[in-house]
């Protein structure tokens, strides 16, 4: 259990709360001596506040997408992991960044096992597929994609797995 003293909206309670008194107990001019001893004492429990809701604001934007979310020069790329901790990689991400690649029949046949329709993010393609298919382009700029996949997607992938003692 966090101890109640280091949060910073009660630190806060309390110096004011000790200014309050002082100068209730010994009046204005006390106050006003003090009060540098106050700005001193409450800056730090108010940096801490300011930094404490900004670590919660970007954590309740960015949890819920932890682990799916990539972009690829300006492109959002949508990744699921599956119970195996596989990754998958929506098409219809890769086709807006690589441009037009084989039909969604055509990689199913191709990579049989590897190529599923998810119902949320709809036709998806494993990783190790995706880069084994962008290998066989020709285009410049699949292969920078392929690159990107293998290093941001497909590696990090492998090493969850291997690190849960999950074999490829």
């Amino acid at each position: 259990m966090k101890n109640w003293l280091s949060l910073p909206a009660v630190q806060i309670a309390v110096c004011v709360t000790l200014f309050l008194l002082a100068g209730w107990y010994w009046g204005p001019i006390a106050m006003v001596w003090s009060s540098p001893l106050l700005a001193a004492a409450i800056a730090l429990p108010l940096i801490n506040l300011a930094a404490g809701l900004r670590h919660s604001a970007r954590e309740r934007t960015w949890l819920p997408v932890h682990g799916q979310h990539y972009v690829y020069k300006g492109v959002t790329v949508h990744v699921l992991e599956d119970e195996e901790h596989r990754r998958w990689v929506c098409l219809a991400d890769v086709r807006k960044v690589v441009g037009v690649t084989a039909a969604e029949r055509a990689l199913a046949l191709a990579y049989p096992g590897r190529c599923e329709r998810f119902d949320r993010s709809g036709t998806c393609l494993r990783d190790d597929a995706l880069v084994e298919h962008l290998a066989k382009e020709n285009e410049p700029g699949a292969l920078r994609f392929r690159t990107w996949v293998e290093r941001t997607v497909m590696l990090p992938g492998r090493k969850v797995r291997g690190n849960l003692g999950i074999r490829d």
